[in-house]
This record gives structure tokens, C-alpha cells and sequence, in this order.
């Protein structure tokens, strides 16, 4: 497929409306935990079984990528997502809410079948920089995911906003269908020999092992802010609505905007940089939070740089690991994401019981001490990486010769 021809605009808006689908619940946790006569630890767990939901997802769907068209699996992925939605927007009680938000994280995958399709798709030379566009969609879903809910949930009630999910991820289902290219043949492997190459990957690839505890850690710390920020915000001494605490989203602009920045610096090689920067953001914005009583002003900002620190994080990563092992993004995709939204689990269920412990404080102090390990692991291990990385660039520049041949 020529680069002038990736959708690259469709798998982005695929990948942000992905992605929405499991932050819709994050700006809510307050109204929800009152509505179904939860505490506010446990109405956080429910952003845990959304995160499961999305691991056992990218276990047993997101490897099919590797060997199904990416096309056909978008499409059910997105159709069967709306239903769950559907169901979160009908249904009254707590265990059929989880339940449904389960089947939301499970289909939710869809994302990552975007990011990649154009992984796949996209010549060397430029891979990062496609990665970083679809990459931007999924945060804009993430921004507007946070800002939609909450204000729909002001006007409507908290049930109207997976109604209306529902209907966007079916709508966006039948584009797909229409507009995306189908893609080549795959591997003809089963999903147990995918999850075994899969595991020989992580065995066998160190870039893959660092990375993938590298994101396991940034995204517990997102994590830990977002599954208690709502309760924050909504108690003393700031007592904001669900729509003023959606709108916090926008601060994930930053992320955005580090998306296209650390993609651009990551085609010239500077993915070093883009991590040590990244984990001192994450690390100095928790710490500053923790200092932070009662200033909205610099809780805002401290947000923005939060989310710019942790998706440089992640898009460093990802432009690492897609140069490993041509023709099998899905499984490569499929082990780092696993280890991703386990960071995700552990950080949402470590944020429920330290809030209900210690409050505010003591989840900053957890975040503090995440962003500070990336910082030691990278040290430790940074400049093997690098020995790595000349090594892939060496392979790479031989494989362009004999192709030029």
C-alpha cells in the first residue's frame, strides 16, 4: 500500500473513538458511585474492570490482527462495542454495569487494531510519524471522551452518555466498511501459536522487555491520577460538577501535541531523550501535585504536563518496538499493550484503596514513586538500549541494500 493512500485520517478517528470508549466512565465515578450507592473506592474499581476488559482483549483478539484482515476485525470490534455500550446505557444495576463496561473494554481493542494497520501499512522511514497521527486521534478521543461525558452526563444523566457511544461506534462501523482498504494476506497461525511467538518475542527481543515495563509503569500512573482525580476535584476545597471535571480533559491537549513532537524526534532517533524527558515529567508533576492544596490554576497545569509525560512515554515506546520483527506488529502490539493496561489495573486498583485510606495525598505519593522508577530502570538499563537500537538500525540500513538491489 503506497503512503500516499493510508487512511491514515479514518484509522485515527477509529482509534480515538477506540479509546473513548474506556475513559467515558472517568469524569462520571462521582455520579456513578452515588447513583449505584457506592463508595468512592470501590465505584473506582469499576475503571479496573473497564482496564481488564481491554487486557483480555488485546490477549485473545488483538493477535488476530496478524493473521485476519484488520478491516473485518475493526468493524465487529466497533459493532460490538456500541452493544456493550448500549448496555451501559440501559441498565440499572451495579454487577450489569460492570458487566457491560467488561464487554466496552474488551472490544475497546479496536484502537489498537488501528494503530497497527498503519504500523503494518506504513514504510520505515516514516512509520513513527504515521504512528503519531493515529496516535493523536486516540488522544483526542481521550480529550473529548472526558469533556463529552461529563457535560452530557450535566444535561442527561450519566446513562445518556454510552447511548449516544453506542450510536457513534455503529455509524463509524459501517464508514469503516466502506472506506478502509482491505489488507494482504496474514500468517496462517492460530491464536495459541501467536500468544507463543508472542511470549518468544518478549524472550528474545530486550527493547520489547524494557519497553513493555516502561508503559506498564506510565500507564499505572495515569491510572492512579484519572480513577480518583474526579473524587479530588469534587470534594473540599474545590467542589466541581461532572461537566467542569470533564473538562479537564482538555488539558490532555499535551499529550496531543507530545504525540506529534516525540514522533517527529523519534524518526531522528532521539527516543532517549523522549523517555528520560518524559518520566522526569510524570515524576515532578505527582510531586508537585502532592504540594498542591488548593490551587485549580496549578492543579490544570500540573494535569496537562502529567498527560504530556506519560504519552511521550508511550508513543517513545511504541516507535521502538514497531521496528522489531516485521510482520508481526499485532503480537509485538498485543505483549506491550497487555503489560500496558496491567500497569493500568494495578495503578486503578492501588489508587481505589489508597484513596480510601489516606485520600489525595497518598495517591501522589504512589504516582511520585512510579514516574521516579521509570527514571531508575531507564538509568539502569538506558544505555544498553541504545547498543540495541544501533544494532536494529544496522540490520534496517543492510535490508534497504538488498531490497535497492
Amino acid at each position: 500500500m503506497a503512503t500516499k493512500r493510508l487512511p491514515t485520517l479514518l484509522l485515527a478517528i477509529v482509534a480515538g473513538v477506540g479509546a473513548a470508549n474506556t475513559y467515558y466512565l472517568q469524569p462520571l465515578l462521582h455520579v456513578v458511585s452515588v447513583s449505584l450507592h457506592l463508595s468512592g473506592g470501590n465505584a473506582g474499581f469499576l475503571v479496573t474492570v473497564t482496564q481488564a476488559g481491554f487486557v483480555v482483549g488485546l490477549g485473545v483478539l488483538l493477535p488476530l490482527g496478524d493473521r485476519y484482515d484488520r478491516r473485518w476485525l475493526i468493524v465487529l470490534s466497533l459493532l460490538l462495542a456500541g452493544l456493550f455500550d448500549l448496555g451501559a446505557g440501559l441498565v440499572t444495576g451495579t454487577i450489569s454495569f460492570g458487566v457491560s463496561l467488561l464487554g466496552v473494554g474488551i472490544f475497546s481493542v479496536v484502537a489498537q487494531f488501528a494503530v497497527t494497520y498503519v504500523a503494518a501499512a506504513a514504510p520505515a522511514e516514516i512509520r513513527s510519524s504515521e504512528i503519531a497521527k493515529v496516535m493523536a486521534g486516540l488522544l483526542a478521543g481521550i480529550v473529548l471522551a472526558r469533556t463529552y461525558s461529563g457535560a452530557m452526563s450535566d444535561l442527561l444523566g450519566y446513562h445518556s452518555v454510552f447511548i449516544v457511544a453506542a450510536a457513534i461506534s455503529v455509524l463509524l462501523a459501517a464508514i469503516v466498511w466502506m472506506r478502509l482498504p482491505a489488507e494482504s494476506a496474514k500468517h496462517p497461525l492460530t491464536l495459541v501459536e501467536m500468544w507463543r511467538d508472542g511470549a518468544m518475542l518478549l524472550r528474545d527481543e530486550p527493547i520489547l522487555r524494557l519497553r513493555s515495563f516502561l508503559g506498564m509503569l506510565s500507564f499505572g500512573a495515569f491510572s492512579i491520577f484519572w480513577t480518583t482525580m474526579a473524587f479530588a476535584l469534587s470534594a473540599h476545597p474545590y467542589h466541581l460538577s461532572s461537566g467542569l471535571i470533564g473538562l479537564f480533559g482538555f488539558a490532555g491537549l499535551a499529550g496531543v501535541l507530545a504525540a506529534r513532537a516525540v514522533g517527529a524526534l523519534a524518526d531522528r532517533g532521539h527516543t532517549a531523550f523522549t523517555t528520560v524527558v518524559s518520566f522526569v515529567l510524570i515524576a515532578l508533576s505527582y510531586l508537585a501535585l502532592y504540594l498542591t492544596h488548593d490551587s485549580l490554576i496549578l492543579f490544570i497545569v500540573l494535569t496537562a504536563t502529567l498527560d504530556a509525560g506519560i504519552q511521550g512515554a508511550h508513543l517513545s515506546n511504541q516507535s521502538l518496538i514497531y521496528r522489531l520483527a516485521p510482520g508481526a506488529q499485532g503480537r509485538i502490539t498485543m505483549v506491550y499493550m497487555v503489560f500496558y493496561f496491567v500497569g493500568g489495573v494495578i495503578g486503578s486498583s492501588l489508587a481505589s484503596v489508597l484513596y480510601g485510606i489516606g485520600g489525595w495525598p497518598d495517591v501522589t505519593i504512589a504516582g511520585t514513586l512510579a514516574g521516579t522508577l521509570g527514571l531508575v530502570v531507564w538509568g539502569i538499563l538506558g544505555l544498553r538500549e541504545r547498543r540495541w537500537v544501533a544494532e536494529i538500525a544496522h540490520e534496517d540500513s543492510n535490508t534497504e541494500k538488498e531490497r535497492q538491489k
